[in-house]
């Protein structure tokens, strides 16, 4: 690839700290640092040492620091790549930067270096994406998906399926561009076999996408009932402390308290809301219109009822308001519950599921947490699954480039089955092969591109 123009960031967040980085990539990269740095003692920089000395504006003194050069192609975006290492002072990070501006570098875009190293082949298009995956990672489950993805976990299951389908289409091809007596012709069982195989890995991979986001993006819960079920009960013994005030009266939660807590490896969104009721005020009408509209953005409803209640009709017509949504019934307060409340809670939610326990004494909250990890990945805790966290496809591009890779699979398949024309079965072909490639960045638009880098963070 040939040289860009050198592009400078702040790589470590902006506030005040004990160190602030700045990275500087391109041709010019150790000549804007050196029009900056002075080393102590004087001498050669050498490559990847970590050098002490001033850092100035050309004419005064910033800071101290370190100066470290890695020259490309062994840096992370391929190019010339210095760093400077000072306080991290947000004064003393705009001054350094302003200085490596005016000595010829530009201020780096979202994602710009990563992008750099994507094009310069020092990582493929799946792997970059893990690196903004690693950076926003809350979990060790999700740390150790996104590491798997940037060691190339996934890439090589997709280029793994794309080596099935690029055999199968350049033994097509010969036989297109060369005699017959040339090249033996594949017979269709053989090419019906390997398009088989190949959708079947496909199909495999599309079935860890749930697991996949909810482990990089996390799932949002909302808890929800009539007032003084318990919900922000719930929601203390989930969290592990006092996040939401709780009293003997109803109507305490008026506005939607929310927190991300770590279940089974899930980031878990948690979403504590006023109870459902008809409002007793304004201000409590409003937190009962907020938890409504909260229902739309969960993924999962923790839907708590009293277990000592008499009567579940109320209870059941306010589940209406989460028809079509994953309901998981919490029957709370089992601590005081008789046998026939635990019984009429059976019969009155039916085939729902349910879970009893007793936020008082934490009774039956591990078994909620694996209910709500069962609920988020679609298998049961404790349960390993065909693929390992790098493995698994976390964004809806991969799953739609993996889908219509399939979709060309299929329509090679019934080409072949149809006698159709080589040619033909060869478009269908190269073009779920080309779907494959959108995964890894091989065939990929610069709209696309734009889109993947200007989510990152400036400096990455």
């Amino acid at each position: 690839m040939k040289d860009l123009d050198t592009i400078a960031a702040v790589a470590t967040p902006w506030g005040e700290g004990g160190v602030g980085v700045l990275r500087v990539s391109g041709p010019g990269a150790l000549s804007a640092a050196l029009a900056l740095f002075k080393p102590a003692p004087r001498g050669d920089i050498l490559d990847r040492y970590l050098h002490y000395g001033r850092i100035t504006d050309g004419h005064n003194d910033i800071d101290i620091g370190f100066l470290v050069f890695m020259r490309g192609p062994r840096s992370y975006t391929g190019e010339d790549v210095a760093e400077l290492h000072c306080h991290g002072g947000p004064l003393i990070l705009k001054k350094v930067l302003e200085a490596l501006v005016d000595n010829g570098a530009r201020l780096a875009g979202p994602g710009e270096f990563t992008r750099r190293a994507f094009l310069n082949g020092k990582l493929d298009l799946a792997q970059a994406e893990a690196v903004s995956d690693i950076i926003r990672a809350e979990t060790e489950l999700s740390l150790s998906g996104a590491r798997g993805r940037l060691e190339g976990g996934l890439s090589k299951r997709v280029n793994a399926i794309k080596e099935l389908l690029v055999s199968l289409l350049v033994h097509m091809e010969a036989e297109l561009d060369f005699a017959e007596d040339e090249v033996d012709a594949l017979p269709a069982d053989e090419t019906l076999k390997v398009l088989e195989e190949a959708g079947a890995s496909i199909k495999s991979l599309v079935a860890t996408y749930e697991e996949g986001k909810a482990l990089r993006d996390g799932v949002g819960v909302l808890i929800l009932g009539r007032p003084n079920v318990g919900k922000s009960s719930l929601l203390n013994i989930l969290l592990k402390e006092e996040r939401a005030i709780v009293t003997p009266h109803p109507g305490t939660t008026r506005d939607v308290i929310e927190e991300v807590v770590n279940i089974r490896g899930i980031p878990v969104r948690l979403m504590d809301t006023a109870g459902l009721c008809d409002a007793a005020d304004h201000v409590e009408a409003i937190g009962v219109r907020l938890a409504r509209e909260r229902i739309t953005q969960a993924a999962l409803i923790l839907f708590v009822v009293d277990s000592t209640a008499d009567s579940y009709e109320e209870d059941i017509k306010l589940l209406e308001c989460a028809d079509g949504k994953k309901v998981l019934i919490i029957a709370n307060k089992t601590d005081l519950a008789k046998e026939k409340n635990l019984e009429a809670v059976k019969v009155s939610f039916g085939a729902r599921k349910r879970i009893f326990i007793s936020a008082l004494l934490s009774d039956g909250i591990e078994e909620l947490k694996d209910r709500i990890y069962e609920e988020a990945v679609g298998r049961a805790c404790g349960v390993k699954g065909e693929a390992s966290e790098g493995e698994l496809i976390v964004s809806l591009r991969h799953k739609s480039s993996l889908m219509n890779s399939l979709e060309g699979i299929e329509r090679t398949r019934d080409a072949v089955v149809n006698g159709a024309a080589k040619e033909l079965i060869a478009t269908d072909l190269r073009w779920s092969v080309d779907r494959l490639g959108e995964i890894t960045g091989e065939t990929t638009t610069e709209e696309i591109l734009d889109k993947i880098f200007g989510s990152f963070c400036i400096g990455k």
